[in-house]
C-alpha cells in the first residue's frame, strides 16, 4: 500500500460552491481535492436569514465546529442554539437543518466520515 503524501490547502485557493438558500460551501479536504479516501471536511458561510435546507445523510456521520455568528440546529425533536465554540456531532440518518437566526454570517467547518460521494472523484 503506498503511503499518502502530505497535503496543505489555503481556503484563499479554494473555488466556494453557492448554494441556495444564500449560503457558501468550501470542500478543502475530499478525494477530488487531497485524495482524502475516509472523510470530508469543509468550512460553510450561511448568511443572515439564510439556512441549510433540511436534509439527512444515510451513511455518513458528521461533525459541526461553530466559528461565528449564531443560530439554531434542527432536528425532528430538538433546537439547539448555536454560537461559536459549539461542536455537534450528527449520526447517520438524523434529519437536521441549520438556521442563521443572528445578523452575521454563520460561519463553520464540518466534517463527513465517510465523505458524500460528491467529494469523490
Amino acid at each position: 500500500m503506498r503511503m499518502a503524501e502530505l497535503k496543505v490547502v489555503n481556503i484563499k485557493d479554494v473555488k466556494g460552491e453557492r448554494r441556495d438558500p444564500p449560503r457558501m460551501s468550501w470542500v478543502l479536504v475530499s478525494e477530488k481535492t487531497v485524495g482524502a479516501q475516509n472523510l470530508a471536511m469543509g468550512v460553510n458561510e450561511t448568511y443572515p436569514g439564510g439556512m441549510v435546507p433540511e436534509h439527512k445523510h444515510e451513511k455518513e456521520e458528521e461533525v459541526m465546529f461553530f466559528l461565528a455568528g449564531r443560530g439554531t440546529f434542527v432536528t425532528e425533536d430538538r433546537e439547539i442554539p448555536l454560537e461559536p465554540g459549539v461542536c455537534i456531532y450528527n449520526p447517520p440518518g438524523k434529519t437536521h437543518k441549520i438556521l442563521n437566526t443572528g445578523d452575521e454570517v454563520l460561519r463553520f467547518v464540518w466534517i463527513y466520515s465517510p465523505q458524500l460521494p460528491s467529494h469523490r472523484k
